[in-house]
């Protein structure tokens, strides 16, 4: 049985590497606005939340996705104004 350093120092190294990732996604978001400034689009679009929530199956997923997806709306609204 491992111990609860152990399994808590790979929950870090995990923890680090979805932060470089959300980073990435930030950055993503962020060419995203661009567009729909340019095109006169809304942030939101129900279908394409959808879709990316019917990727996940657990409800733990779709849960941080939603939270995820919600973070992205912000940070282009944040920079639409």
């Amino acid at each position: 049985m491992k111990s609860l350093k152990a399994l808590r120092d790979k929950i870090d190294q995990i923890d680090q590497k979805i932060s470089q990732l959300l980073e990435k996604r930030a950055k993503e978001v962020l060419e995203i606005k661009k567009i729909k400034k340019k095109h006169k689009l809304k942030v939101t679009d129900k279908t394409r939340e959808k879709e990316i929530l019917s990727r996940h199956n657990g409800a733990y997923q779709k849960e941080i996705f939603k939270k995820i997806i919600s973070s992205s709306k912000k940070l282009q609204r944040s920079t639409l104004e």
